[in-house]
């Protein structure tokens, strides 16, 4: 989806000096989050829809997060039937705990996800999953410290066993994974090397290697991962928009359409319309076109896209559905407001080009309104149209309001109309009921 943003330039006033409290309190909450952030971020900067379908893969496997919860109580679990000492029943209990914790953080992410369409990156399910890593790793280590043989080769298998779910589950997020890795391995390695136990030592030598080959392991699958999703991201941008402006094509406009029609609506005895549709014509084009050549028609239309991106609001939407024919969605908005919307749009594609100022645009618009005019998009792009075609009748680069039941004579342009456009671009134009005209 492409949204048209423009600049902000709202001035603010100075920021005040902060209070020592104030500022403590703010480093405070701001320096967890900027390090969960860059936890959370791949190897490379990618696209905001890009970061959150790997944010969303994480948390879809919520399996491998159950299994993994599962594995380090049964650890703890036999960690205090073999030993009976007082930290093996402290872990089992705070297995407990935590794994509930984490339970409930899942299935609340996951509702959350789910109402807003997108993949929520709250900070309690990383603490919690950092908290359990700390927890086993300490719990492990106990294992090695006993000496007890069998206990120690169990604790062994189960860090190798969750070290592959944390790989798989946390592919999208390389960075966190290997911290997970780092935090459950090396405590165990530390103290097999330490342990009087003869020849032990020699799995602590190794486990380093091993770490290494799961963290390398970890970031090829995300390098596999991230080419997938830069697969479909690239493929969704060209299915929706379109290629030489970057602008919503006409599939995605329809989208846009049915969206915007399914929302809330204003209150009955508001004087805002649901959705107001500008459907756009270039003036002039042709001869632009056929006068100075394709690659120039081209730089044309891209510089064209940039202007209505900059002239709309910022919840409004600019596609271009084919050739020089545009259409602007604009949600919630008064008639005085769409209004002032078009004049700026043709104020600002009227203006000259730099790669070419002897090429005169211009541009006339067709004004419909829902519900007044229609509930659908055929509707609502049916009365744009007429009311855009009467607006080039009436000798272009002005704009037109569709009046429902009220229809012209004649909505085709003639051609002695292209022909006065190209050779004078704008004149003025008497008042007309619905019709208005951007001033020159």
């Amino acid at each position: 989806m492409s949204i048209a943003v423009r600049p902000c330039t709202r001035s603010f006033p100075a920021a005040q000096p902060q209070r020592p409290k104030a500022l403590a309190r703010s480093l405070v909450t701001s320096h967890p989050r900027a390090c969960i952030d860059w936890l959370l971020a791949g190897t490379h900067k990618e696209p905001e829809d890009i970061r959150n379908e790997l944010l969303h893969q994480r948390a879809r496997k919520t399996r491998t997060l159950a299994v993994a919860i599962f594995a380090a109580l049964l650890i703890a679990t036999i960690a205090a039937a073999l030993t009976k000492a007082p930290w093996a029943y402290a872990w089992v209990a705070a297995e407990l705990v935590l794994g509930s914790i984490r339970v409930y953080l899942m299935m609340k992410d996951i509702a959350k996800a789910k109402a807003a369409r997108r993949t929520g990156t709250t900070i309690a399910p990383i603490w919690a999953g950092l908290a359990s890593v700390m927890l086993i790793s300490a719990g492990c280590f106990q294992c090695v410290r006993s000496g007890d043989l069998p206990l120690i080769l169990m604790a062994g298998i189960g860090i190798a066993n969750l070290i592959g779910g944390i790989s798989s589950r946390n592919a999208g997020t390389p960075r966190y994974g290997a911290l997970l890795i780092c935090i459950l391995t090396l405590p165990f390695a530390v103290a097999t090397i330490l342990s009087p136990i003869p020849f032990l030592f020699l799995v602590g030598l190794q486990t380093p290697l091993y770490t290494a080959g799961m963290i390398f392991l970890l970031l090829e699958n995300h390098k596999v991962l991230l080419d997938l999703h830069r697969s479909e991201h690239s493929n969704r941008q060209m299915a929706h928009h379109d290629l030489l402006t970057g602008l919503p094509n006409r599939a995605m406009n329809q989208k846009l359409f049915a969206d915007l029609l399914a929302g809330p609506g204003p209150d009955a005895a508001s004087l805002r319309s649901k959705l107001v549709v500008f459907c756009l014509d270039l003036d002039g084009f042709k001869a632009v076109n056929d006068g100075f050549g394709h690659a120039t028609g081209d730089a044309v239309l891209v510089a064209v896209a940039e202007r209505l991106r900059a002239s709309v609001r910022d919840v409004d939407f600019a596609c271009r559905l084919g050739g020089d024919e545009f259409v602007v969605l604009l949600p919630d908005i008064t008639d005085d407001e769409a209004a002032s919307v078009a004049r700026r749009i043709i104020a600002r594609v009227s203006e000259p080009f730099e790669f070419a100022p002897a090429a005169g645009i211009g541009v006339s618009i067709g004004i419909s309104a829902a519900p007044r005019d229609g509930t659908s998009t055929d509707e609502l792009l049916s009365a744009a149209d007429r009311a855009m075609y009467e607006a080039k009748r009436r000798g272009k680069g002005g704009f037109v309001t569709h009046v429902p039941h009220v229809e012209g004579e004649s909505l085709v342009p003639s051609a002695e109309a292209d022909r006065g456009f190209a050779s004078e671009r704008s004149c003025e134009r008497q008042p007309f009921t619905r019709a208005s005209r951007s001033p020159a």
